[in-house]
């Protein structure tokens, strides 16, 4: 399991985690760092929309599309919006909030399978602080846990959550946010092409 310490940056936070079921370890050969690829965000509706100004759906709509376009530029297929993935997301983002913790918590996998999503890859991101869709996405790729998991190959599915408060405790001012990741045991990878989330550093 990899669960890093909290980045903190002027009251905001992000944080990753990833999980494995034992049968789906790997080994990688590293490649060299890719070049930033600047993607169109104006071609994502509500991209730079405030998270108060806007409903959940439309949130996470915009969240799902800047992350595709990550995805699409490097040659990675699309995630697809997955109901069981958005409940467990959402379901945490309103934890977060209103429990004042900023955390993946002690069993993140036991949320993904408590929702019916039979994982044998999964993975998580959070946020808190950042106010738009465009904001929290360039913080996620700019940060090599969390741009890893958008540019996980494996991953087929994602679910994102959005409330418009922070967690106080990590930062200052809206939005908090998690995405989370996934590939059922009925699934194939849908890529093998790790060389964009290796350049994640």
């Amino acid at each position: 399991m990899f669960a890093p310490r909290p980045h903190r940056i002027a009251a905001l936070a992000l944080a990753a985690l990833t999980i494995a079921a034992p049968a789906a370890a790997a080994h990688r050969t590293l490649h060299a760092p890719i070049a930033h690829i600047a993607v169109n965000s104006s071609s994502c509706a509500n991209a730079n929309t405030p998270a108060t100004q806007a409903t959940k759906q439309v949130m996470r709509k915009a969240v799902v599309c800047l992350i595709n376009q990550q995805r699409t530029s490097r040659h990675l297929p699309a995630l697809l919006e997955q109901p069981q993935l958005e409940r467990s997301a959402q379901g945490w983002t309103n934890k977060m909030v209103l429990q004042n913790i900023f955390t993946h918590g002690a069993a993140f996998w036991t949320r993904i399978a408590a929702v019916g999503y039979d994982w044998q890859l999964a993975g998580e991101n959070i946020a808190t602080g950042f106010s738009t869709p465009q904001e929290v996405v360039n913080a996620w790729i700019a940060s090599p846990g969390h741009c890893r998991n958008i540019l996980d190959p494996q991953y087929a599915s994602v679910g994102t959550g959005v409330s418009a408060l922070p967690v106080h405790s990590a930062a200052s001012g809206p939005a908090t946010w998690t995405q989370d990741f996934g590939l059922t045991m009925t699934q194939d990878a849908p890529s093998h092409d790790w060389r964009p989330a290796d350049g994640c550093r």
